[in-house]
């Protein structure tokens, strides 16, 4: 037995701005070059994919994305250093959290199961 944790985060209003899937699209952005292959990889449409980044970056108050309009060479869009620095802390929130919640579930119920600590 094990728990699965999702960690979200939430204005003071209680409105959702990131979570596992714009890190995922951020990650996607960095790994394609493109919103739009991200978006794509996601199975996402690029209007939603636009929207989820443009609200993210409203909330933080500065830019995830930087993007270069196409042409003949096409587009391209890379993550800034604040996307990058975030991105490692939402990780690194989510591993604390995770740590936390197996820790709390042998605790709790480490004597009724096998409980797994990985």
């Amino acid at each position: 037995m094990k728990t699965k944790i999702r960690v979200t985060l939430i204005t003071d209003e209680e409105e959702k701005f990131y979570g596992p899937g714009v890190q995922e699209l951020l990650a996607g952005i960095r790994e394609h070059g493109s919103v739009k292959e991200a978006c794509a990889a996601m199975e996402l449409s690029y209007s939603k994919g636009r929207r989820i980044l443009k609200h993210a970056e409203t909330v933080l108050g500065f830019a995830l994305v930087i993007r270069q309009q196409g042409g003949a060479s096409g587009g391209a869009a890379n993550l800034t250093p604040e996307a990058e620095d975030f991105m490692a802390r939402y990780q690194q929130l989510t591993e604390a959290v995770s740590q936390y919640t197996r820790d709390q579930m042998q605790e709790i119920y480490g004597d009724m199961c096998h409980c797994s600590r990985q």
